[in-house]
């Protein structure tokens, strides 16, 4: 006769070393992965201010692949970034040619926008005669134009805080205006990319594009994030020490493939709404039908509100682990990588917390943390519940860069860094917790501290 099988209670001690251990894995892992991107550190978001305007000579201006011609002179306005000299505004009637390797286009220009090193800057701005003047329109001109190819910087946003990537030495970025108001971009790097509004990028590969080795600031200021990230995870550990292991539920539900399809399936079509410019309200309804199909894959599990963990009980308590979290969080990000805030007009509060409580927080906690995490931890347990759903965040993050074909070193960092370091302390949060409450309220006050701090 056999025995009847004996239940052990796990420690929660043991559970917490565990989980510490693989949060500890994964930042080291992230730190490996971002030691080989060679790039700058992101410098703190302060938006490119016109500072003074001069008149120049003819002037002819070799960059890389694109040649720019001003036969008759015009008017030249240096930008400045927390000083330093770090693009130039010109305005005049110039030629542009961007040469291929099978031929070269032609085509007339009236404004030009140039991003560079501030060293690079100084040296193309010596190589014309250049004449100070006090010229208020064309200052005002300029204004305009650094105001409008801002969204185009490679900004990403790290716990509540952005900052921006300022061109490194042998990096250019240029944005240029036809009188017909055709708008082109290129920049030029290890690799040469040609956008023109409407159509598809042209990309050459630069094999012999000089390769700087990386900011030594930038690899410190990420290490000193991951370090106080898993502080933080520690701190989690000792305000939660009641940690309850939940066991799977009886019930099989749906199959695991469906509620990671949903994610991927969500991710890529968001993206390409967001791609098309559509209204906002295309992609609420998208959201609706999402969190309605998500409702319904819980359901298959458990009652679904349980299921997600939408739970009465203990929801103070993870209310209050959640702003806790949160604000631990933007000061790691305000201070490992300071940032001055967005200007917030008065009209844009309400929409803004509207944005950030149902559609950033409620949606994504629900989506990620409820059904993904959740799903994943009914087959294979709480710690890779978490890790999976981490790496699986990182992939889909990806999705607007595969829409738009448009990879640049931002978009690496923020998808092999940032978003799992994210996701992972979420995670954890929730996993400590088993209430949705505590991430939604990390995440919320992730998006309300700049507004707070704003006004």
């Amino acid at each position: 006769m056999s025995e009847p099988k004996r239940s052990f209670k796990q420690n929660t001690v043991v559970v917490s070393v565990r989980i510490l251990a693989a949060a500890f894995a994964i930042i080291l892992l992230a730190m490996i992965l971002v030691m080989t991107i060679p790039v700058d550190l992101g410098s703190p978001y302060e938006p490119l201010e016109a500072g003074d305007s001069y008149t120049f000579d003819p002037w002819e201006i070799s960059l890389g692949r694109l040649h720019i011609s001003y036969p008759q002179g015009g008017v030249l306005v240096g930008a400045y970034r927390r000083g330093e000299l770090t693009a130039l505004v010109l305005l005049g009637e110039g030629t542009a040619i961007f040469h291929t390797d099978n031929e070269d286009s032609e085509f007339p220009v009236a404004q030009v926008v140039l991003q560079a090193h501030p060293s690079e800057i100084s040296v193309l701005r010596g190589q014309t005669y250049i004449e100070p003047k006090v010229l208020p329109e064309s200052m005002q001109q300029a204004d305009a134009l650094l105001k409008s190819t801002a969204s185009g910087e490679p900004v990403l946003e790290v716990l509540g805080t952005k900052k921006v990537f300022v061109p490194r030495r042998g990096v250019l970025r240029v944005e240029l205006f036809a009188p017909d108001n055709q708008h082109i971009h290129y920049t030029q790097a290890a690799r040469s990319v040609w956008s023109v509004r409407g159509e598809p990028a042209l990309v050459i590969y630069n094999p012999d594009a000089l390769r700087y080795p990386p900011h030594d600031q930038f690899l410190f200021s990420l290490s000193i994030l991951s370090v106080m990230v898993a502080a933080v995870a520690v701190g989690v550990v000792f305000v939660t020490p009641r940690y309850l292991h939940i066991a799977p539920l009886r019930k099989k539900g749906a199959h695991l493939a469906w509620p990671v399809a949903l994610v991927i399936i969500h991710s890529l079509t968001e993206a390409y709404l967001t791609h098309l410019d559509l209204s906002p309200f295309v992609v609420l309804g998208w959201r609706i039908m999402v969190v309605a199909a998500a409702l319904w894959i819980a359901d298959t599990y458990d009652e679904a509100f349980s299921f997600l963990g939408l739970r009465r009980k203990g929801a103070w308590s993870a209310f209050g682990v959640g702003i806790f979290c949160g604000f631990l969080l933007y000061l790691c990000g305000s201070i490992t990588l300071p940032d001055s805030l967005n200007r917030i007009s008065l009209p844009d509060v309400v929409g803004n917390l509207i944005s950030i409580f149902l559609l950033r927080a409620l949606f994504q906690e629900l989506l990620w943390r409820g059904l993904v995490q959740g799903s994943l931890r009914q087959r294979w347990g709480g710690i890779a519940s978490i890790a999976l759903t981490t790496v699986l965040a990182a992939l889909t993050s990806l999705a607007p860069a595969l829409i738009s074909g448009q990879y640049s070193m931002a978009v690496y960092i923020q998808s092999f860094f940032i978003v799992p370091l994210v996701a992972y302390i979420l995670g954890f949060v929730y996993e400590r917790t088993h209430n949705l409450l505590a991430p939604i309220a990390t995440v919320t006050l992730l998006g309300l501290i700049p507004i707070i701090l704003q006004f």
